[in-house]
């Protein structure tokens, strides 16, 4: 079990993936902007940051900053649409379909027993 911030902006896709990582034994928060995951990561500790597909890329990178400043030893998983990911420092991403909503769970799964890279390594 794990302590989850998701952050999006679809409150559908955000419902879906509280539904999922829920279901898995998981404790979700969700944030939709930049101030709510701020008070969020000063009013509690995670251990995996969701970045919802719907993010703007730009979004995307400044949340990352934010939680791997917050958040001591949180881990960020990227939810993108495209080909490529859009942050290239996340620990995992995931290319979102209709058909797989599963791969979200084993993603989080993965990265519970990955171990953490220090900020150092990632910069690199």
């Amino acid at each position: 079990m794990a302590n989850i911030l998701c952050v999006g902006k679809d409150d559908a896709l955000m419902q879906t993936r509280r539904v999922i990582l829920e279901r898995a034994g998981h404790v979700i928060s969700q944030a939709c902007d930049l101030r709510q995951v701020i008070a969020a990561c000063e009013s509690d500790s995670f251990q995996i940051a969701v970045l919802g597909q719907s993010l703007p890329a730009a979004e995307k990178l400044r949340i990352t900053s934010t939680v791997l400043r917050y958040c001591r030893g949180i881990k960020v998983l990227e939810l993108h649409i495209g080909i490529a990911p859009d942050v290239s420092t996340a620990d995992a991403h995931v290319r979102v379909t209709a058909s797989e909503p599963e791969a979200l769970g084993d993603a989080v799964s993965a990265l519970l027993r990955k171990k953490r890279h220090s900020r150092e390594t990632r910069a690199a």
